[in-house]
Parts: structure tokens; C-alpha cells; sequence
């Protein structure tokens, strides 16, 4: 059962928007690379967990409901770790949030708990990793309705390397197909941000995506 960063099988999309000034702001972020990206204290009693969606090595995605809106959001949180697996999931938030697309999982709100650990919230959306659709695609007419899915990707990915973000981590299980047609590139956690002058080296994610109840969010 594979398991992808911001997904789940029945996959997780919804929530409010982030604030994007506020995700960009001075002491939110040092695009300078003197000091870590950080993020700001946030009210986190506003989300009621119901249950686990995925979990991989340093984090997890959870079922929550936002008190405030009264929906259904995924939350992704770390799982102990340190400064560096930090670092990285503080950046996958930033970068995520700043991309505004509609093939790319929306991040609603991030931010730092009263224990001071990071977390962000996604859109929830329902809907299974584009392996398992292609792999049940057996007709030509199956398959050729696929085209649109590719398309939607593509331009995803176009925008993204727009705003100068390389995923670095594309794959059928990285995308979700939703019950109602959407197409949703997920789990940026490998992405690297040509203008923040990031140049570490990543190998491998440090979350997966279950193929199991169904929910998906922006990665685990």
C-alpha cells in the first residue's frame, strides 16, 4: 500500500485560505537563507481530529473538522524529528501555500501549535492515485479519457516551474483523481524553490499515501 505526502486513497482536499502576506512576511520566512524558515503561532483548538488518513516516517496527515468554517480538512503534522526534517516541512507549507492552481492541493492555514510544533492544513479531496485509475484503464476508451488527467498535470507542473518550484517527486501516485473529475498533483515535499536559493539534496520523501479509506490532503 503506497502512501504519498499530501494523499490519501479516498484522497484530502478542504478548508480557509492562507494568508499569503502573511506566509511571505519578513519574520515569517528569510528567503535570504540567514536563518530557517519559521511559522507563525496559530489557534490549532480550532481543528477537532477524528482520525489518521497516512502516516510516514517523521509526520502524519489526520481527518480534522475546522470549527470555525464547519468542514471536513486534512492535517498534515510532524511526528518528532529535528532542526533539519524541521526545516524541510516548514518549506514544503511555504511552498504549497504559494502555489495557486487548480490541480495543486490548496493549504489553508500553517502555522505552530501551543507545543510549538508546525503543522498546515489541506483541502480534503475524495478520489484514488492516478496509478490505480491507469492500471484499471484496460480499453483504448478508458485510457484515451485519461488524456485530459495528463493535460491537467502538465499545467500543474507548468505553473509551478512559473513560480520558479521544481516537485522533484512526480509520479502516477503523487497525483489524485477525484470522484468528480478533479486532478490534483500532490505531496511537494521533495519540491526545491530555484529562487530561495535552496540547493540541498533530497533523497526520497519522508511521508506516503495510503490506498486504504480514502482521503488525500497535500502530502503526509
Amino acid at each position: 500500500m503506497a502512501l504519498s505526502e499530501t494523499a490519501i486513497s479516498d484522497e484530502v482536499l478542504g478548508a480557509p485560505r492562507v494568508d499569503r502576506d502573511t506566509l511571505a512576511a519578513d519574520d515569517v520566512v528569510d528567503r535570504g537563507g540567514a536563518a530557517a524558515p519559521t511559522l507563525p503561532r496559530v489557534d490549532r483548538s480550532r481543528y477537532q481530529v477524528s482520525g489518521e488518513l497516512a502516516r510516514g516516517g517523521l509526520g502524519r496527515i489526520l481527518r480534522a473538522r475546522d470549527r470555525h468554517l464547519d468542514r471536513t480538512v486534512a492535517l498534515k503534522e510532524m511526528l518528532g524529528g529535528g532542526p533539519e526534517p524541521e526545516r524541510r516541512f516548514v518549506r514544503e507549507a511555504l511552498i504549497t501555500a504559494r502555489l495557486e492552481h487548480p490541480s495543486i492541493v490548496p493549504v489553508h492555514d500553517a502555522g505552530r501549535g501551543d507545543d510549538g510544533a508546525p503543522f498546515y492544513a489541506m483541502k480534503l479531496v475524495r478520489g484514488r492515485p492516478l496509478a490505480d485509475v491507469a492500471a484499471a484503464a484496460t480499453t483504448t476508451a478508458q485510457r484515451l479519457a485519461l488524456v485530459p488527467t495528463v493535460l491537467a498535470v502538465a499545467d500543474a507542473l507548468a505553473y509551478a516551474h512559473s513560480e520558479k518550484v521544481i516537485h522533484r517527486d512526480l509520479k502516477p501516485h503523487n497525483v489524485l483523481v477525484g470522484e468528480f473529475g478533479e486532478t490534483v498533483v500532490i505531496d511537494w515535499g521533495l519540491a526545491k524553490d530555484l529562487g530561495a536559493g535552496d540547493d540541498d539534496v533530497v533523497v526520497g520523501g519522508w511521508a506516503a499515501a495510503p490506498d486504504g479509506e480514502a482521503g488525500a490532503g497535500a502530502g503526509a
